[in-house]
């Protein structure tokens, strides 16, 4: 009669250990290279984005995709104004009019090509036009922006900053990582 060991081998549960720590180490360092070269991470200072972005939150911005696509009517972005000191301050804003459109605020409302738009529908009238109290037409590679907290907000409508211009662009917000509680997509 034969008998058969039913105990594996004692290298059996190193190897298996072994085995799961290079697969978390593999993980970790994926993580790492995702975060370091693909995503930016970025405080929100301020309230100009409210409800949508508030004052304190940490968003990851995707830094590579608008190097393959262009961005889109109502992507929030991370987009760089050099100032007159010198300094580049970044700001976060919601891309309102492409380019080669025209852009105006009358009445309170946001107009694209001569069209009022939908998204300022249940929010509150827009105070203060701007520039965009006249007619813009954007030129190629030139992008109108609005914080969704219009009546708090310095954006296109103001001589600061004006059109962002794409090679101003950081990346496009894609997700809330901090604080816990607001972990979410954009």
């Amino acid at each position: 009669m034969k008998y058969f060991n039913v105990m594996p081998d004692e290298n059996f549960f190193v190897d298996k250990i072994f085995k799961w720590i290079i697969d978390v180490l593999v993980i970790v360092v994926l993580a790492f290279f995702c975060i370091t070269f693909y995503f930016n991470q970025m405080k929100i200072e301020g309230n100009s984005m409210n409800d949508k972005l508030k004052n304190g939150d940490t968003v990851m911005v995707d830094t590579l995709t608008y190097n393959v696509f262009s961005p889109s009517r109502y992507d929030v972005i991370v987009f760089e104004k050099k100032q007159e000191d010198g300094d580049d301050s970044k700001y976060t804003k919601r891309i309102i009019a492409m380019p080669g459109e025209t852009v105006q605020i009358k009445n309170g409302e946001i107009y694209v090509n001569d069209k009022k738009i939908d998204f300022n529908e249940g929010k509150d009238k827009i105070v203060n036009a701007g520039v965009a109290a006249e007619k813009i037409k954007l030129n190629k590679g030139e992008y109108f922006v609005i914080g969704d907290n219009w009546n708090n907000s310095e954006d296109s409508r103001a001589n600061s900053i004006l059109a962002v211009n794409e090679d101003e662009i950081v990346g496009k917000v894609w997700l809330i990582s901090w604080p816990f509680a607001r972990i979410k997509p954009v």
